[in-house]
């Protein structure tokens, strides 16, 4: 039983975890974001060690089955507004790389 405790606790932390890293996204906030997901990383850590969970009985497996889904569906939307973010910043890189190139190539 402490077991299944375990596995429900852990995702009752990381479910408001990332509805707080969806805020700082929304909000453009990336240094708080990056703290936080450096959390999210070390508590997934710890829910894989305590995986697998089959010996939940069908209430935890419910309560698991909608924490995952918020998690999830919260971490969708994450992705959503980083993407553009990401794609700029590859451009970006891109231009800095083909500057440097030229300046090699052709000096300053």
């Amino acid at each position: 039983m402490e077991h299944q405790n375990a596995v429900i606790d852990c995702y009752e932390q990381i479910a408001p975890l990332v509805a707080r890293m969806l805020e700082l996204a929304r909000a453009g906030n990336w240094d708080a974001l990056v703290t936080l997901e450096a959390q999210f990383r070390a508590d997934i850590e710890h829910l894989k060690s305590l995986e697998p969970a089959d010996t939940l009985d069908q209430p935890q497996l419910a309560q698991k089955r909608r924490l995952l889904k918020k998690i999830l569906a919260d971490d969708a939307e994450i992705r959503n507004i980083l993407s553009p973010q990401l794609a700029r910043l590859g451009a970006l890189l891109g231009s800095m790389q083909q500057q440097h190139n030229l300046h090699q190539a052709y000096g300053q």
